[in-house]
């Protein structure tokens, strides 16, 4: 609905323009008032809003193609000056064969020529133009401008949330309670492994305090940490949880939102029943093209747990936030299949 107003206020603005620099050409150029009366006509008003239209639409969609290939603003101040050159070079252009085709029209000679009082008369109309489409610009901007702030605060709202999940899936005594016996039944009666559980469980709690500034993550890291975490849970509920991982080596530094690895598994390991006579394993690969990550795993659902799916939707939220897609959720009678857009940026 917004984009079909902005449509209409811009033919609206580009047919204004036309309007507002025909009738000053003709009134005010040196056409005698049997050249005027012809000039001012239905067709003719139709004809110069239509072309002004095109051209104007033309320059919108240039624009629009010019920002996919740029990720910052702070990248797009040499293209953004760029850009306010061509629109009033292409102002002062349209103008300029517009008054030059009705001079041909009407066989007046010399009609690509211009006297001073031409000159004067362009550069005018030019001027007013430029003031108008600067104001336009300028209130598009702060529009942008405003999206751009809310769209930041949901998204560092979000951000805050998974973290604050994060760390309360992992730091709550509950968490720390079953941890710690693990470490105790390990040091009694393995304490080579009693080492290496420490070590990770301490992996797991440096990467949860170094990411607490990164909204995104490469997946390298994702893994890493993934390793770690599903290394405790081996340990306290036995060798029946594994990750089969076939995701294509050259994604390692593609990016996913922080937590997004240790929130799956968290799902399938609350959710489903896992022990020795039942393992899990957890499928990682990658589509053909690339562009998703594609977290699998059969499906052996627990009696009394109730699913509430907020983990799911916050990461959704997260996604839509930072770059406009979604997450896929496959959910059939074995498997339950997501797959997650992974980011250059």
């Amino acid at each position: 609905m917004q984009n079909k107003y902005n449509q209409l206020f811009n033919a609206f603005l580009f047919s204004g323009l036309a309007c507002f620099s025909y009738l000053f050409l003709v009134l005010y150029s040196d056409f005698s008032p049997q050249h005027q009366h012809i000039l001012i006509s239905f067709w003719a008003f139709l004809l110069v809003v239509f072309v002004f239209n095109v051209i104007g639409f033309s320059l919108i969609l240039i624009n629009r193609w010019q920002k996919k290939s740029y990720l910052f603003l702070m990248r797009r101040r040499f293209q953004l000056l760029i850009n306010c050159i061509l629109i009033a070079g292409l102002l002062y252009l349209m103008n300029y064969l517009m008054l030059s085709i009705v001079k041909m029209l009407l066989e007046v000679p010399y009609p690509f020529a211009l006297g001073k009082p031409g000159t004067r008369l362009l550069l005018m109309i030019w001027l007013v133009e430029m003031v108008i489409v600067s104001l336009s610009m300028t209130t598009n901007f702060y529009r942008q401008l405003i999206m751009l702030h809310d769209k930041a605060n949901k998204l560092e709202e979000s951000a805050i949330k998974a973290q604050y999940t994060a760390l309360q899936n992992q730091i709550n005594p509950h968490f720390l309670f079953n941890n710690l016996n693990t470490l105790i039944s390990e040091i009694e009666y393995n304490p080579q492994n009693a080492v290496l559980f420490t070590q990770r469980l301490s992996d797991v709690y440096r990467y949860i305090l170094q990411s607490q500034q990164e909204g995104l993550m490469t997946l390298h890291s994702e893994l890493a940490f993934l390793k770690s975490f599903i290394f405790l849970h081996q340990v306290r509920l036995g060798d029946c949880i594994h990750v089969d991982n076939r995701i294509d080596p050259s994604l390692q530094e593609k990016k996913i939102p922080s937590f997004t690895l240790q929130l799956l598994t968290e799902n399938v390991i609350k959710h489903n029943t896992i022990n020795s006579d039942n393992p899990m394993t957890i499928y990682l690969s990658s589509t053909e093209d690339g562009e998703m990550l594609v977290v699998k795993n059969k499906i052996r659902l627990k009696q009394s747990v109730v699913k509430s799916g907020t983990g799911l939707r916050n990461l959704s939220t997260r996604y839509k936030l930072i770059n406009g897609r979604d997450i896929i959720i496959e959910n059939d009678s074995k498997c339950f299949t997501v797959r997650i857009p992974l980011l250059n940026e």
